[in-house]
């Protein structure tokens, strides 16, 4: 805290952060000293979530006036220690400061990757606290009617039987209180059913997952959704000490994804060799300074990175920082962009997928087609390996551009016409077919390009299974990198 501040302050919080509204007036939050910078940083960044733009709803399309007025009223989250630290500042001086204050708590706060995070054993209230702020500081001046809404499904879930407010709340709190019920639930802070009774928040909402309250409290949902968008998008960072892949997924065997599925945006912090598995939208995810295996899984995903291009080098999948201590190197899968601090350029690091069938040939097994070496073009170190083909036999490999699946031989051919034979090889002893192609050189000749597609499969012959006395194995289509 910057000395000129006055000692109301400066006695009790020791940091400070702040989002800017458009007007240029502040919106503070005050950091008393066990609060972790990391639990500041996902609070400011929560905040942000809240004022930020949701194009085409009913009252969150522009958020500018909502913000503006949060600034002009001097809006404060106050993050104290403990519930009980936050009793005592608040019972002096700071209890009369000209401010418009909404406390929360360090003891209920939870970063992602925490254990506490990734275990669901604290409940996490900043999502609660500091909508209570947005909504009694910018809400309620703003968009009255909004407010109405809420004062509307408050009321008809209290009748319905389906939301219980708290003993001895005042009756206009009521909104404040199941509002965030509503949002809790939609982002799946309650999906791990902790009380293993159905409801949230100790039983006052009967609802925990956004299925159920979607179809039991449609009349909340709708009110929120004027507001707020369908996932929880604030730019997030995980705790430093986080060490595994933090999965965006939801997998049942994973409890925290109950409510790290409906997440857009994260980054790694510190410098553990960890990772990021996306999910099926549109993630924007980033690395840390170890080194890191992102894949974006579904959607059109985005790897940023903190430097220029030229400050990269790029390998295939792998993306390797060359100034010390910032990005690491990171190894990618399913991305399709690249985000530097000076431009953003698209990248798919290749990739490559089995297709069609084969049969069973005089080895036992069916054949597979895979490979070795980059997707990247420009090393031209692709190989390709068939296995298991009858040892000391003859095969080719051949590619084309289209995919195919009618009966050839004693097998299937997966690959359409026209294609491209390339050289002769024999298979060794163990039943490995193998051919390394160089894509200067004929018959390949400049065909492989960055971003381009093609089909590979092999042929063999295979005397002692009769019948046409040849076979293929299976398909495997190639997408080079960019």
């Amino acid at each position: 805290m910057p000395p000129s501040v006055d000692p109301v302050f400066t006695n009790i919080f020791d940091r400070y952060t702040k989002i800017t509204a458009p007007n240029g007036q502040a919106i503070h939050l005050l950091l008393e000293d066990q609060v972790t910078d990391e639990m500041a940083v996902r609070a400011r960044e929560v905040m942000r979530f809240y004022l930020t733009d949701v194009p085409g709803s009913q009252y969150g399309a522009d958020k500018t006036a909502l913000t503006n007025r949060m600034g002009n009223v001097e809006a404060a989250l106050v993050y104290f220690n403990t519930e009980i630290s936050a009793n005592i500042a608040m019972n002096g001086p700071l209890g009369n400061a000209n401010i418009f204050a909404q406390d929360l708590y360090a003891t209920e706060s939870v970063v992602e990757g925490s254990w506490p995070y990734i275990l669901n054993t604290v409940r996490d209230a900043t999502l609660e606290e500091v909508f209570h702020l947005v909504h009694g500081a910018g809400i309620l001046g703003t968009l009255p009617a909004f407010h109405q809404e809420i004062i509307a499904a408050t009321n008809a879930a209290i009748s319905a039987g389906i939301y219980f407010p708290p003993p001895g709340l005042p009756p206009w709190d009521n909104p404040f209180e199941y509002i965030i019920s509503v949002i809790d639930v939609y982002y799946g802070f309650w999906a791990h059913d902790p009380d293993n009774d159905g409801t949230s928040f100790g039983g006052e909402y009967v609802f925990h997952t956004r299925a159920t309250v979607e179809a039991g409290d449609p009349q909340g949902v709708t009110a929120m959704r004027k507001f707020l968008p369908e996932y929880f998008t604030p730019s997030l960072t995980s705790a430093a000490t986080f060490p595994w892949t933090f999965q965006l997924e939801f997998d049942s065997s994973l409890e925290y994804t109950h409510k790290s599925q409906y997440i857009l945006d994260i980054r790694l912090s510190g410098t553990n060799d960890s990772g990021i598995n996306g999910n099926e939208l549109d993630n924007v995810l980033g690395g840390n300074a170890g080194d890191n295996a992102i894949a974006g899984m579904g959607g059109t995903d985005t790897v940023v990175f903190q430097g220029a291009r030229a400050e990269y080098v790029i390998s295939g999948a792998m993306i390797t920082d060359t100034i010390p201590g910032r990005d690491g190197i990171d190894t990618l899968a399913t991305v399709e962009f690249l985000q530097f601090s000076d431009q953003t350029i698209p990248f798919g690091g290749g990739s490559a997928v089995n297709f069609c069938t084969s049969s069973p040939n005089s080895t036992g097994g069916a054949a597979v087609i895979s490979h070795g070496g980059s997707l990247d073009v420009s090393a031209n170190d692709l190989s390709l390996h068939a296995t298991p083909v009858p040892p000391g036999q003859p095969g080719i490999f051949f590619y084309g551009s289209t995919q195919n699946q009618v009966s050839f031989g004693n097998g299937t051919l997966c690959v359409a016409q026209p294609i491209v034979r390339l050289g002769v090889s024999f298979a060794s002893g163990l039943g490995d077919l193998d051919y390394d192609l160089d894509n200067q050189l004929p018959p390949v000749s400049g065909d492989l390009l960055p971003g381009s597609v093609w089909n590979f499969q092999a042929w063999f012959r295979d005397p002692l299974a009769g019948g046409a006395t040849f076979d293929l194995s299976d398909g495997l289509r190639i997408t080079f990198a960019p």
